[in-house]
């Protein structure tokens, strides 16, 4: 399959006129963008919470002798002050025992396990990498409650057409641990990633459109309403998506439904937001309900944006190649692999990889 044909047959809004009016250099851009953002809060998200006026992290309990004593494994509380209102939630970290800057990822999973199915601890450890994990049901559960957690504070009507979903609360909780983690010691501020897989996927898509201290953003099989074109899918719809989780998003995106030629974006404007900075977008062959096909043009698509800023971007040959294959000498990352919807040591050895050689490890 022709890539570039197949793009220009979708009808895919450009991200370069966003708004009737042709961006020409990173200057047109940069001035679009919060109105690309307000664009995509107003009709997908929902409204971003404000920062907190305040925060303070209790440490829980340590232990110097994790991975055979190769890292410090530590428990944290994470507490800030919203509106007046006190939030809190717990995160979770391992940190090589070494001197000096550390590259770091914050990790958005699906547990608070370490190791745990979706983070090989003791690798990443291993190949020199700080990794803090926020377990996402801990900061706000992942259905239609907006009484708990961090929710019952950052939302206060779900009734108004943009409020706040709950993709936009997790990256949020993202934010609130970058803002601890530049206070460290060992932070290196060219080696910030975030990573997250699926729903998670998106939301470190969310997190680094929305704070510039991300670095390379890591979204794995991340799909509809993530990385994935939303036009002419092979695999979840937006209706599919809305039905059985409208909670993730604000109401306006369910107005969409069974009509996604009507959206006046599609994802490549999430990843264009993201740029200058590394995007790493990750698929697997078999895992057709994020549809690699559309995750890859979404990527292509951002190219665009690169050249703006007089950058590569992702560097793409004509035709779709057969997986597995990784796609990682511009400034962008993507990579399919063979199996299902999953996020393993395959894939975080790839985005090291591309880490590793950007950050010149």
């Amino acid at each position: 399959m022709n890539i570039k044909e197949k793009i220009q047959s979708m009808n895919i809004p450009s991200v370069l006129c966003p708004f009737g009016k042709e961006l020409k250099c990173k200057e047109d851009f940069e001035a679009a963008k919060p109105l690309i953002k307000k664009l995509l809060c107003d009709e997908e998200y929902g409204v971003m919470p404000e920062a907190p006026e305040s925060i303070s992290v209790e440490v829980v309990s340590e232990n110097s002798k994790f991975c055979a004593g190769k890292a410090k494994y530590t428990e944290y509380v994470m507490h800030a002050k919203v509106g007046g209102e006190d939030v809190s939630f717990p995160f979770y970290s391992a940190i090589p025992q070494k001197q000096g800057k550390i590259p770091t990822f914050i990790h958005i999973n699906f547990d608070n396990l370490m190791p745990s199915k979706y983070q090989p601890t003791e690798e990443i450890i291993d190949r020199g990498y700080a990794v803090f994990t926020v377990f996402y049901k801990e900061v706000t559960s992942d259905d239609g409650d907006f009484e708990n957690g961090i929710a019952k504070a950052l939302v206060k009507d779900r009734s108004v057409p943009n409020a706040t979903g709950k993709i936009a609360l997790w990256a949020w909780s993202i934010m609130r641990v970058i803002d601890y983690v530049e206070t460290l010691d060992f932070y290196r501020e060219d080696a910030l990633a975030v990573i997250g897989h699926s729903r998670l996927g998106k939301t470190t898509l969310l997190t680094a459109a929305f704070d510039e201290r991300v670095k390379f953003a890591c979204a794995n099989d991340s799909g509809t309403s993530g990385d994935a074109i939303t036009r002419c899918t092979r695999g979840e719809s937006l209706k599919a998506i809305t039905d059985r989780f409208p909670f993730w998003f604000c109401p306006n995106y369910l107005k969409y439904q069974d009509k996604e030629n009507e959206l006046p974006f599609d994802q490549h404007y999430l990843l264009s937001l993201i740029i200058p900075r590394a995007i790493l977008n990750g698929s697997a062959e078999e895992d057709l309900w994020a549809d690699p096909h559309n995750q890859l043009f979404s990527a292509v698509l951002a190219k665009d944006v690169y050249e703006l800023y007089g950058m590569k971007g992702l560097i793409y040959p004509e035709c779709i190649p057969d997986s597995p294959f990784k796609l990682q000498d511009g400034d962008a990352s993507f990579h399919t692999r063979l199996g299902i919807h999953y996020l393993g040591r395959e894939d975080w050895n790839i985005y090291m990889d591309f880490i590793d050689k950007k950050i010149n490890k």
